[in-house]
């Protein structure tokens, strides 16, 4: 075989491989980072099951704006509210007018059936001095464990 067809062959296997390289690390770096829209909010999608709630970013900037995507994959109906976790780990018995007063997010259990998606944007605040979950609170699921402890720096 020609030698010269030998080293272009090599040379053009170099170059397809380190592109091959390139094209997965940028991939792997991308996949890590929030994306944001236009407007500069940060995207987090949520997901609600039957007693639990996942998120793609659980530590927030104060100040930021995000954009929740929030979907209810369980067979009922559930609730999304960001807030301080409640005292005594219960919803019902406790004073709900001003549990809700301290409230960032809240979606209520009508607006999220089984199935349902929510958008909603939200900005936490330049000071957050307790720490904060994600929670439903329909009766029984905050008592069952659907809460997340999420961070805001």
């Amino acid at each position: 075989m020609n030698t010269n067809l030998l080293e272009r062959d090599k040379k053009i296997f170099a170059v397809v491989t380190v592109l091959i390289a390139i094209s997965i690390l940028l991939a792997a770096c991308g996949a890590s980072a929030p994306s944001t829209n236009p407007d500069g909010s940060i995207n987090v999608d949520v997901t609600l099951t039957d007693f639990g709630i996942e998120s793609s970013l659980t530590t927030f900037e104060a100040g930021k704006t995000y954009h929740f995507t929030i979907t209810n994959k369980g067979a009922i109906p559930h609730e999304f509210v960001i807030a301080e976790p409640l005292v005594g780990g219960t919803v019902h018995g406790t004073d709900m007018e001003m549990m809700h007063e301290g409230l960032i997010v809240e979606v209520e259990e009508d607006e999220l059936p089984p199935g349902a998606t929510v958008t909603v944007d939200a900005t936490f605040p330049d000071h957050v001095d307790e720490a904060l979950e994600f929670a439903c609170h329909t009766e029984g699921h905050y008592e069952a464990g659907m809460r997340s402890a999420i961070t805001v720096k």
